[in-house]
């Protein structure tokens, strides 16, 4: 009866993210009308074959791919719902998890973890990401499923939980810090360490084969390097200085910043996103610790494994990247362990109480980071027909890469049109000195982009602003003006 439970359980979580999906307004995210929907339609039609001048360029189109196919073959809605329904198996993965670690059995088990996968759900990377283009939340279901697996203590379940951390890094470098924190958190589990080490590594390997290899291939074939723009200074390729690429605008620095970070999370003050954010959950750390102290003699070793993977996946996302739709798995686990810490000093009563008091406030306290929304329309982008008919065989279109409008293209420009999007982080680079030797044979060069100031103009050419024709769509507007070098 518990094991039917369990699945109806699942199911609702599923359901729950798909109708709050759905009752919410067409995502039309920057992320995804720069590349999210471009890099998917160029995969299926004709692949990659040049340079190109945009950042976004350089990352794997694979986890795009779920969301073009969506909302390609779907209704709006339809689409967005199953969006939503993906973002729902991390809630049933981390509810899982926390089935794993909470010391209770029977319905007080189902209860307590149910409630341990809202807590997961009301963070603010979890909520910014539901019935959205981004990938990273259903990354973050391979990355905690792998976990979950760890938590069996067994080899076979550690080479499977190798190939989903594999496969996630493959897809997206960003993963690349939890499938560390997997390996910690699998030499906390039980006997066979090296044994089950090494089914991990190479679980690793066969996962990233799977979605990553062919990608490194491409960025090599194209760039000169199988990770292009980054870690240069090691692979040397020519389209790029010998430097180490980074953003610095979010994560932290110095020993101040570390300590102070949880603090800022709960104000809204942390650099994790370009928009405000708010998670007061994060200050339950310092609790959860005190608690699992407290209360030591309970505390089981899978619990440990899931302390640590949070622990160091946050600690290396918090100095690599900072930016918080790629903390989905830690973020998602300090709900699980705060309500796990409760049960170790509460009775299950009392600890799902304040548990569902803690939920309710800090939910309402969080603010997440939601993009764009739209109106939901007969189709998910519209374009106004005509918009390009002033585009010929054999032209450029350059697009502006800080006025997001690569999905105005897909079906509107003749097959022999060139494409590039620009972004001035590598019009200092050679690439730029390839793109203009290109643009010289090109019978008319075109630029989308907003209204001026642009980053093409001057950097590539001389924009004709008074020649500009608008391209009109449901998501947002753009112009299409004619370029001189």
């Amino acid at each position: 009866m518990v094991r039917r439970w369990n699945l109806v359980v699942d199911l609702a979580l599923i359901g729950v993210c798909a109708l709050v999906a759905a009752l919410l307004g067409q995502d039309a995210n920057w992320d995804q009308l720069q590349y999210h929907y471009w890099y998917p339609w160029q995969l299926f039609h004709g692949g990659f074959t040049d340079p190109d001048l945009y950042g976004g360029r350089f990352q794997n189109p694979l986890p795009q791919v779920p969301f073009y196919v969506l909302v390609t073959y779907l209704p709006p809605v339809a689409a967005q719902a199953v969006l939503g329904a993906m973002a729902g198996t991390a809630a049933v993965v981390s509810r899982r998890i926390a089935a794993r670690i909470i010391p209770a059995t029977g319905g007080w088990l189902l209860t307590l973890s149910t409630t341990a996968a809202a807590a997961a759900m009301v963070g603010a990377g979890f909520r910014s990401e539901v019935g959205t283009s981004y990938s990273d939340v259903w990354l973050a279901t391979m990355l905690l499923g792998g976990l979950l697996l760890l938590l069996r203590d067994g080899v076979w379940p550690a080479a499977w939980a190798g190939v989903l951390a594999g496969a996630a890094v493959g897809l997206k470098y960003t993963s690349a810090p939890f499938a560390i924190a997997a390996v910690a958190a699998l030499f906390v589990m039980g006997d066979r360490r090296l044994v089950r080490l090494g089914m991990w590594l190479i679980g690793a390997a066969v996962g990233w084969m799977l979605t990553g290899a062919w990608w490194a291939w491409q960025l090599w074939r194209t760039y000169e390097s199988p990770a292009f723009p980054f870690w240069n200074t090691i692979f040397g390729s020519r389209w790029y200085p010998a430097e180490t690429l980074t953003d610095e605008r979010y994560g932290v620095t110095g020993a101040r910043e570390w300590l102070h970070w949880p603090w800022d999370m709960a104000t809204g003050t942390a650099r994790v996103l370009d928009l405000s954010v708010r998670d007061p959950r994060w200050l339950a750390l310092g609790l959860i610790l005190l608690l699992a102290l407290i209360g030591y003699r309970s505390v089981t070793r899978p619990a440990v494994a899931v302390m640590t993977f949070a622990a160091v996946g946050a600690v290396l996302w918090l100095a690599v990247f900072g930016v918080l739709r790629y903390a989905i798995p830690a973020e998602m686990l300090v709900g699980v362990l705060l309500v796990w810490c409760l049960t170790l000093v509460l009775s299950h009563r009392i600890a799902m109480a304040v548990a569902v008091i803690a939920i309710v406030v800090t939910g309402v306290a969080t603010q997440s980071a939601q993009g764009r929304r739209v109106a939901f329309g007969d189709t998910w982008f519209a374009v106004e027909p005509g918009a390009f008919d002033a585009v010929r065989p054999g032209d450029v279109v350059l697009v502006d890469g800080q006025y997001p409008a690569t999905f105005l293209l897909p079906g509107n420009l003749p097959a022999e049109a060139t494409v590039h999007v620009v972004q001035k982080d590598f019009t200092g680079t050679p690439l730029r000195g390839w793109l203009v030797s290109e643009l010289t044979d090109a019978p008319r060069v075109w630029v989308v982009t907003g209204r001026p100031p642009s980053q093409v103009d001057p950097a590539i050419g001389t924009i004709d602003y008074d020649n500009c024709t608008r391209i009109r769509s449901n998501v947002v507007d753009r112009w299409l003006c004619p370029m001189t070098l």
